[in-house]
C-alpha cells in the first residue's frame, strides 16, 4: 500500500501543532515542515473541517489542535485525507476490467488487508507519537 504524500503532510502539520500551546500559521508550518504553502494551507484547511485543528483569523488567531493529542487516531486522519485506499484496481471508486469480476477472492483479501492497515494505525495516537519525538527545530 502507498500513501499519498497529503497523508505524511498532514501527519507532519499535526505533530507540529501538537508540540506548542501557542498558535501557528500557515506560513511558519510551511516554514519548519519545509512545505509548500499551498498544501499547508489545503491540508490545514481540510483538518479544521474534520475537527482535528481550530482555525481562528485575525489577531490572537490561529492553528490549534481541535482535540487532544490523545484523541486523534492517526489511522483515522489517513482515511480522512486519502481518497483511495484501493490497493488493487477493483477497489478504486472507477470501474475496473477484470476478468476475475465479479467473482474474485482478491478483491476481499485486498480489502482486509487495507482495513488492517487502517486499524494498526488506529493503534497509535498524535499523543503517542508525540511523546517519541523530538521539537521540531527552529526555521535558521
Amino acid at each position: 500500500m502507498r500513501l499519498s504524500q497529503a497523508s505524511d503532510f498532514a501527519l507532519r502539520i499535526l505533530m507540529a501543532t501538537g508540540q506548542t500551546d501557542s498558535p501557528q500559521t500557515v506560513d511558519g508550518l510551511s516554514t519548519k515542515l519545509g512545505l509548500a504553502k499551498s498544501h499547508v494551507m489545503k491540508i490545514v484547511a481540510q483538518l479544521a473541517r474534520a475537527g482535528y485543528l481550530e482555525t481562528t483569523r485575525g489577531r490572537g488567531g490561529g492553528i490549534r489542535l481541535g482535540r487532544s493529542p490523545e484523541n486523534i487516531r492517526l489511522g483515522d486522519v489517513v482515511r480522512l485525507i486519502e481518497p483511495d485506499l484501493g490497493v488493487v484496481a477493483c477497489l478504486k471508486p472507477e470501474p475496473a476490467v477484470c476478468a476475475f469480476l465479479p467473482r474474485c477472492a482478491l478483491k476481499g483479501a485486498m480489502a482486509n488487508a487495507a482495513e488492517a492497515f487502517l486499524d494498526s494505525l488506529n493503534t497509535q495516537t498524535l499523543g503517542t507519537i508525540l511523546a517519541g519525538t523530538q521539537q521540531v527545530a527552529p526555521p535558521e
